[in-house]
């Protein structure tokens, strides 16, 4: 339970829309008041001209990236207390200590949980003056078997667990996915047409986490060869990674409409 903490007003920097509405969900659900930026500089403008108790920060993003905002934040003395934590894909210990030097002051990894959410942002708002008592309390975790399927496809336990199990939110959370992946995948299709692996492998993080949060397991391996292949994978290999997403897409999708029509 985390009481008197969660009206507050936090500042969410996420390029990626399945990943937004997720965390706007839990964020909301928990009593606080959430502005959203699509990159670093967004986020700059909006801390420079509101105040914002909390900002959850991504790191990979166009204009902006996380990194050199947080050292933005940093250098300005009206901003430099406010509390940032670093939202991302990459969980090693190298990245998180990357990330405390750049000036993080925690640390969630993708995809995150309610409770992972919660428990980090208590952290860093249980000492603000008190506001309008609130309190979530999270549930142990329980997984529902019966929506167990084929992860190399998707795992709709997987969401059922997230978000409840209730079928049409499911549907309606998986086909979202469906739709970000989609437009994504023509991004990828272009990138490899201008045998551009570094954009394949920024595209493939971009895509990673919220193929996890849906249960799409297969997905999120592809998108990481991508993403761990820019440095090491050649054009031959990143076609043959690429020419699997979409008729993976199209499984998942007879998936879905089977199993959450």
């Amino acid at each position: 339970m985390y009481k008197n903490i969660f009206c507050a007003r936090i500042l969410l920097v996420e390029n990626n829309l399945l990943n937004q509405e997720i965390a706007v969900e839990f964020l909301e659900n928990a009593g606080a008041t959430v502005c959203v930026a699509q990159n670093g500089a967004e986020a700059i403008d909006l801390l420079r001209k509101d105040h914002f108790d909390c900002v959850l920060m991504d790191i990979q993003m166009p204009v902006m990236d996380g990194f050199e905002a947080t050292r933005l934040i940093r250098a300005d003395a009206a901003l430099a207390e406010t509390p940032v934590i670093a939202m991302t894909a990459s969980s090693s210990n190298e990245y998180r200590e990357r990330c405390i030097a750049a000036g993080f002051n925690d640390f969630i990894s993708k995809p995150f949980r309610p409770d992972m959410l919660y428990t980090t942002l208590a952290r860093w708002l249980e000492a603000r003056p008190q506001q309008m008592p609130f309190s979530v309390i999270t549930p142990t975790s329980t997984i529902d078997t019966a929506w167990a399927g084929d992860p190399n496809i998707i795992d709709l336990s997987v969401p059922a667990e997230l978000i409840g199990g209730n079928k049409l939110e499911m549907r309606e959370f998986a086909l979202k996915f469906l739709t970000s992946a989609r437009y994504d995948l023509t991004k990828i299709e272009s990138a490899l047409k201008r045998n551009d692996l570094s954009a394949l492998g920024t595209l493939g993080h971009h895509n990673r986490a919220p193929a996890i949060m849906v249960g799409a397991m297969g997905f999120a391996n592809l998108c990481q060869a991508l993403e761990l292949g820019k440095d090491s994978v050649n054009m031959d290999q990143a076609r043959d990674i690429v020419s699997q997403m979409r008729p993976l897409l199209d499984r998942i999708n007879e998936q879905i409409d089977k199993d959450l029509a």
